[in-house]
């Protein structure tokens, strides 16, 4: 495979990968073993990517609940705790914002892979370039929050 075409194969399974398919799903697609792939997700870090993409606000507000409830219970906590984990909300939600961008986005990807099946339209450089400036977009989003903060 050559370079290009094989970079071309690599940004179209990331971004499935993004989408949540298999590996095995992203291999009938692309026509890249489905081991190559497992192995670019690896190296590219996807996992993580797909993870921190697809978290909501709500389920992390749950999860520094449950901490602080487990220690509370446990009887190991300090009234700083309780600090911390408002401050840690009160920050959720001034980028709340961004959150929901992401949100937004992941479910417009997920809908133009799915629309891509049927509409010849949305081929892999429509797609590729479109994720690709939501991505801009997000980063320039979350600097202007983290500089604001």
């Amino acid at each position: 495979m050559k370079s290009a075409e094989r970079e071309n194969k690599q940004s179209l399974a990331k971004i499935l990968f993004l989408q949540g398919l298999t590996c095995k799903d992203i291999s009938e697609k692309t026509g890249v073993s489905a081991n190559t792939i497992g192995k670019w997700a690896a190296s590219g870090s996807w996992q993580e990517e797909r993870a921190a993409r697809t978290i909501t606000r709500p389920q992390l507000v749950y999860k520094m609940l449950q901490e602080l409830d487990k220690k509370i219970t446990d009887g190991n906590w300090k009234p700083q705790d309780v600090a911390m984990v408002a401050n840690a909300i009160a920050k959720l939600d001034k980028q709340t914002n961004v959150v929901t961008v992401i949100e937004v986005f992941t479910k417009y990807q997920g809908w133009l892979a799915k629309r891509a099946e049927i509409d010849p339209d949305l081929d892999a450089d429509f797609l590729k370039k479109t994720y690709r400036y939501q991505d801009k977009f997000v980063n320039e989003q979350m600097s202007a929050t983290s500089i604001n903060n």
